[in-house]
């Protein structure tokens, strides 16, 4: 039977849309005069450094919480006159991870992006070659013998080699792969990150699986490492 490898991404990554955050927008009607107003500006915080400050005619000066400076507002009028107005501008909050985000995020303001191509793989399905596939296919099954029609567990190492065969999570393994029949609690979730593992592969989903079904661990930004997870899928 064939089997598909999908990962289990944030939903960060998965999301198309960005949340959005307010700013105030300078609306300069002479636009020649851009490039002076600039000098008056107040930095943008480092949080929105994704953001580029100029769309057309409107410039970027700062988040809503934090009200006009009057003496900005004076010196502008002062130094240009009546030549801007002050508006609202909703601008996405934080930079696009994936291209599709990116295609979103610039409809509404101009943006950096810069691509991982390892995510951008990960989406596409191209992260993993057809050698890897099936390797990662075989090491599933093996798992799948050593649970014997129950929870079954493979550990791989480094160069490849099968270190651990066990229906229960016993090894400590840093920087190895697990190769899980169905998807761990909790708690062995858990014991993997002790382990310091670096990728698990599961396929059946439980209830109170903490990988996707009920909590995504890998996610928890607590914990002091993470590992990547996929979900092995048989294809119909």
């Amino acid at each position: 039977m064939p089997f598909e490898i999908r990962p289990v991404l944030a939903h960060d990554i998965m999301n198309e849309e960005i949340p959005l955050t307010e700013f105030f927008v300078l609306n300069v009607i002479e636009k020649k005069k851009l490039g002076e107003i600039l000098k008056y500006l107040p930095q943008m915080p480092t949080w929105a450094n994704h953001l580029k400050r100029i769309k057309s005619g409107n410039v970027l000066i700062q988040p809503l919480s934090f009200p006009i400076d009057e003496i900005l507002r004076l010196k502008l009028i002062n130094v240009f006159g009546e030549i801007f107005t002050f508006e609202r501008v909703l601008v996405p909050s934080r930079k696009p991870i994936t291209r599709q985000q990116f295609t979103w995020a610039k409809q509404r303001w101009p943006v950096e992006f810069h691509p991982n191509k390892n995510v951008e793989a990960m989406l596409n399905g191209t992260f993993f070659d057809k050698k890897q596939q099936k390797e990662i296919i075989n090491f599933f099954l093996e798992a799948e013998k050593v649970g014997n029609g129950g929870p079954g567990c493979l550990m791989v190492d480094l160069e490849g080699k099968v270190v651990a065969k066990s229906n229960t999570l016993q090894y400590l393994g840093t920087g190895f792969d697990v190769y899980l029949t169905e998807e761990p609690c909790s708690m062995c979730a858990m014991a993997l990150v002790h382990f310091r593992v670096s990728r698990v592969f599961f396929c059946r989903r439980i209830p109170k699986g903490a990988l996707e079904s009920s909590w995504r661990i890998q996610e928890e930004k607590r914990i002091n490492h993470h590992y990547q997870v996929f979900r092995i899928d048989e294809v119909l």
